[in-house]
């Protein structure tokens, strides 16, 4: 199976399945792929917060818990993303996405903040395949928790909602960066020129709504400017 249309069925970009064969991702099935993301994905074995797995000798009634500042604060940060989509401004979306993503950071891998999809979108627009149906979801603005957007990219094999936290939280910074490069890998130079290929035929970003013009570049928000 070509990694394009492994991709595709993944529901990732090229370049994510290129960078996880690499690390040992079978691309031959569909199946093993989605095994193996799966295992190494756990939340125990990625970067951030370490996972701990505690069980009660006797289960004990667990009271209710309120929000806590963070849980708040996310959703507060995912409502002024979904706002500012919604007007169609670029540019405080890209400034706030940023924001978010590091207050994501913080949070325990079993979080499970509420934001719209459109707001799910925007923090995954990076990983996701220039394709992807959830693009183009008509419920952009449905409050769903990592678990539930995880359904609705992938309803034949969903996402975990730890690998959705996971990859919204951007550790490597590669929203802003692009994808390492890989000197003299051929897989990976074809599948990032199918990636700009497919970028290149959409008028602007479609994550971020059509208004005539492009996502702003992340990199110059960051660095305001600076080289």
């Amino acid at each position: 199976m070509q990694q394009k249309e492994l991709a595709s069925l993944l529901g990732v970009s090229p370049a994510i399945v290129s960078r996880h064969a690499k690390r040992g991702m079978p691309t031959d099935t569909l199946e093993r792929a989605q095994k193996w993301r799966k295992r190494h994905l756990e939340p125990g074995r990625v970067k951030g917060n370490r996972y701990e797995n505690k069980h009660d000798s006797e289960p004990t009634p667990t009271p209710a818990v309120l929000p806590s500042a963070l849980d708040v604060e996310m959703e507060a940060a995912g409502d002024l993303i979904d706002d500012a989509l919604a007007r169609g401004n670029q540019y405080g979306a890209a400034i706030r996405t940023c924001r978010l993503r590091n207050l994501l950071r913080q949070a325990t891998n079993d979080a499970s903040p509420r934001f719209t999809v459109r707001t799910w979108v925007a923090l995954l627009d990076y990983f996701l395949h220039p394709a992807a149906d959830i693009r183009l979801a008509r419920n952009m603005g449905k409050l769903v928790t990592p678990c539930e957007f995880g359904s609705l990219v992938s309803p034949d094999a969903p996402w975990p909602a730890h690998v959705v936290l996971f990859d919204a939280r951007d550790f490597d910074d590669d929203a802003i960066n692009g994808y390492p490069e890989y000197p003299g890998d051929p897989d990976w130079v074809e599948a990032m020129a199918e990636d700009r290929l497919e970028n290149a035929k959409l008028p602007c970003s479609r994550v971020f709504g059509c208004q005539g013009y492009p996502m702003p570049d992340q990199r110059i928000l960051m660095t305001g400017g600076r080289s």
